[in-house]
């Protein structure tokens, strides 16, 4: 799964730029779609919203207008005359209340009374509910005007209002509707229509009473049915060329949106690939070079008062974009993770086995008991060659299984129940190599991890060693793993040893084994072979 994950990976990467941009282009469709879609629903409730407003207004005014026609004396039988009887009554609410451009009472023969002298033109309704006519032309008036009719008691009254108010009224703040009108559902026809030019704020009366076209499928509208005028509906609708307009922008915006961002991850994502693929190009090609060597971590035996071992760290040498100056020293902390990730860590191990062998054998045929520790994770007992190619090694150099020991870090914990590392590490065992747990403490191993497991070495991390002397939580561990290893028969290594203090805390803990910069730091073979013949030079590598 982890090959074909990693081959997945690398065609991504060698055609990243097209993936990219097909992923990209999907995304956008998608959220192009979602965004008209939201879009056109939040534009719906938007003029849904305008209509209720401009409706509920419409009513207002039309209860208004009414509110002191109720008051006028036609709930009598018959009027007498107008002039004294009514007319004054209805000069008072024209007077009063300028809205009103005047007022008509009639029956179901004729005119009775009205404040308007020439009413010729007029077309009065005998509709029991209250109605809207119009427009009307008037010579009195610059304007047209329409009629409110509903019969109060006996009679019909008529209240005239100007064109002007009834689009005053409906006229909206928002900018999105293109044309308002004041619809009669029963005559399939405009009372009262304005429209608005796209693209600008100014309302205009539109006198045709023509419907709107609805059935547009690229339009929108909503309608509002008006509680004041029976039959009528307020109607705000939007034309698609404004439709296609705002929706258009807001596609344009989420466009860019997307674009800005993807470009953005785009380089993020390209930098950090190019990071891990030119990496893993970068030690393919140095393991060809052979630019992987060891470094040499010396191990002090306390109590036999010499050194008796050596860690084998991993040093990468580059050659790389140096320019001819010196070459760069790289790290593990660097490249370890891609090396075990891409399983490049088993030929980088066996490189530096190899060399370290060459450097050392002449040491380790000298000092029997000397030893060098090697470091390893899972990957190398997945490996199906890894031990074969190690067996082969250690018989090309003559060196005995006594003197290894294979680490194995507590943050790398191998799975308990996997027959296949225990019947190894039961192997190497029984072959007389040791094996030590590394950085014990700093992962999440259990002592029943460590009877599991063959062990025979526990190295503290120093990170509970460098706690000595600071009355941290992490020094009061140092007693607690110490007791348990000895429990458990396990020989202790502490790791990370740099004060004299550690070392008097470690010995009075009987600690034998120690390792740090206290000693020495990491050396090459020569300073290695200095330090063994009594020089204990600290320079580092």
């Amino acid at each position: 799964m982890d090959k074909l994950f990693q081959k997945i990976s690398r065609i991504i990467y060698k055609r990243f730029t097209f993936f990219w941009m097909l992923v990209t282009f999907l995304l956008l469709l998608l959220a192009l779609y979602i965004n008209w879609q939201v879009s056109l629903e939040k534009s719906y409730k938007d003029i849904s919203d305008t209509a209720k407003q401009l409706g509920n207004d419409m009513d207002r005014l039309i209860e208004d207008l009414f509110q002191e026609v109720y008051t006028l004396p036609v709930y009598e039988k018959n009027i007498s005359q107008c002039n004294e009887g009514l007319y004054p009554h209805l000069e008072h609410i024209t007077l009063n209340f300028p809205r009103i451009a005047g007022i008509l009472v009639s029956d179901k023969n004729k005119l009775l009374c009205s404040t308007i002298e020439d009413t010729q033109g007029l077309t009065l309704s005998h509709n029991k509910a209250r109605t809207i006519l119009g427009p009307f032309t008037l010579p009195i008036f610059d304007q047209p005007v329409y009629l409110l009719q509903q019969k109060i008691g006996n009679y019909y009254v008529g209240v005239l209002v100007l064109a002007s108010i009834f689009k005053n009224t409906i006229t909206p703040t928002e900018k999105t509707p293109s044309i308002i009108a004041l619809y009669d559902y029963r005559q399939k026809n405009n009372i009262f229509k304005i429209e608005r030019e796209d693209g600008k704020s100014i309302w205009f009366i539109d006198y045709d009473r023509d419907a709107i076209p609805l059935s547009n499928p690229w339009a929108m509208f909503a309608f509002n049915k008006l509680y004041s005028v029976d039959g009528v509906s307020l109607v705000v609708f939007v034309n698609e060329e404004t439709m296609f307009n705002n929706l258009g922008y807001r596609e344009i915006v989420v466009s860019l949106i997307i674009f800005i961002i993807s470009g953005f991850l785009y380089f993020i994502m390209h930098a950090l690939l190019s990071k891990r693929y030119s990496l893993v190009g970068s030690m393919k090609l140095a393991i060809k070079n052979k630019e992987f060597y060891p470094a040499y971590q010396p191990l002090f035996d306390r109590e036999a008062n010499q050194y008796s071992g050596v860690e084998v760290l991993l040093r990468w040498q580059s050659n790389e974009n140096n320019d001819g100056n010196e070459d760069k020293v790289i790290m593990p902390d660097f490249f370890i993770v891609e090396a075990e990730t891409n399983g490049l860590i088993v030929p980088i191990t066996l490189q530096i086995i190899e060399q370290s062998f060459i450097e050392t054998r002449t040491i380790l045929k000298k000092n029997p008991s000397f030893h060098l520790g090697f470091n390893i994770s899972a990957c190398h007992f997945i490996d199906t060659m890894f031990f074969e190619q190690f067996a082969v090694l250690m018989k090309q150099y003559a060196i005995s299984p006594t003197q290894i020991i294979l680490e194995i870090t507590e943050r790398d914990l191998l799975d308990k129940n996997n027959k296949i590392f225990f019947n190894k590490m039961r192997q190497l065992r029984q072959s007389g190599f040791s094996l030590a747990v590394d950085d014990y403490g700093t992962g999440h191993a259990s002592i029943s991890y460590l009877h599991h497991f063959p062990f025979n070495y526990l190295k503290i991390d120093k990170l509970f060693v460098q706690a000595i002397g600071t009355k941290a939580i992490t020094e009061s561990l140092n007693d607690v793993i110490i007791n348990m290893a000895k429990r458990l028969n396990l020989i202790i290594i502490a790791e990370g040893v740099e004060t004299e203090e550690q070392v008097n805390y470690l010995a009075m803990k009987e600690v034998r084994y120690l390792q740090g910069w206290y000693f020495s730091k990491a050396l090459s073979i020569e300073k290695l072979i200095d330090l063994l013949k009594g020089s204990r030079n600290e320079s580092s590598y």
